[in-house]
């Protein structure tokens, strides 16, 4: 049985519960305790020596890494969330990949400071919260002129892309992110949250957590 790990707000550890709904991959799912640095314990450790969230758990296989894990899941499947064929694998990775580091690494920047921090008792970084949204507004129209389309970011059926900017957009609300000029993406998101596959890990972000 494959084993996820994962911690409720944080949406690169989503993004694998994601994919393994979708693709409709038998899992379990184990929580790690963040707040207590559980990840940073040796149980974990051996699991992933990186010592974050998310990992996964596969036989004698264990890995780290989201995009990593829901390439792995994907493909363990068969499912046509992602391609055996070479040339659309490949665009389907560059939206994949497109989104980690210009938008879910900006989104991430922003919920720190805008709700972790204050949790953790840490002082709110203003210029942090600042740069990222600089940043999301410069490549978040690109993602909105995407889903202009056909409504998915590659091709014309749900893919890991979409199912990474899911999980990239997650902390929109704790986040405080503004959306308004972006309606296009408003409103597919509010579309994506009612599918099974996402229904299936929460019925919103940090719902585990009583958010």
């Amino acid at each position: 049985m494959t084993t996820l790990y994962f911690h409720p707000i944080s949406n690169p550890s989503l993004y694998p519960l994601f994919v393994a709904e979708a693709a409709g991959v038998k899992h379990d799912r184990k929580m790690v305790n963040l707040q207590t640095q559980e990840q940073k314990g040796d149980a974990y450790l051996a699991v992933n020596p990186f010592g974050r969230v998310p990992a996964m758990v596969d036989g004698d296989l264990a890995i780290g890494e989201s995009s990593a894990i829901g390439r792995y899941l994907a493909r363990q499947s068969g499912s046509d969330i992602y391609s055996e064929d070479l040339r659309e694998a490949a665009l389907i990775d560059q939206w994949v990949e497109f989104i980690v580091h210009h938008i879910r690494a900006n989104v991430g920047r922003v919920q720190f400071n805008r709700f972790i921090a204050p949790m953790i008792g840490e002082t709110s970084d203003e210029s942090s919260i600042a740069l990222g949204e600089k940043f999301l507004a410069a490549n978040l129209p690109h993602v909105e002129i995407a889903l202009s389309g056909d409504g998915h970011l590659h091709g014309d059926r749900l893919t890991l892309a979409d199912i990474a900017l899911v999980a990239a957009m997650e902390p929109q609300f704790t986040a405080k992110l503004d959306l308004e000029a972006f309606p296009v993406l408003t409103a597919w998101l509010e579309t994506m949250r009612k599918q099974d596959w996402y229904q299936s890990v929460h019925t919103h972000f940090g719902s585990e957590m009583g958010l």
